[in-house]
């Protein structure tokens, strides 16, 4: 499986119709709202690189989406 954050900036007040649009899409497992340089955090389980770019393509097309930065992991560590 390959697991990747997609760090999401936003248009001012678009983040509330984004989010309930991204909980449709099939591989996304948790939307975080966060403060700093991004707006929203999407992370994604997807089998296949091919996989992972159709769903970046399906956020890039949710209206209020201004840019997107994908970050696959390579490893996680639990605690």
């Amino acid at each position: 499986m390959i697991n990747a954050y997609i760090l999401l900036t936003m248009r001012t007040g678009d983040s509330g119709k984004a989010i309930l649009e991204m909980r449709k899409i099939e591989n996304v497992e948790k939307i975080s709202v966060v403060a700093g340089e991004y707006d929203i955090v999407v992370r994604v389980q997807v089998k296949t690189l091919e996989s992972l770019l159709k769903v970046t393509n399906k956020i890039q097309m949710i209206d209020g989406v201004k840019k997107t930065t994908t970050s696959v992991i390579e490893k996680e560590i639990a605690l």
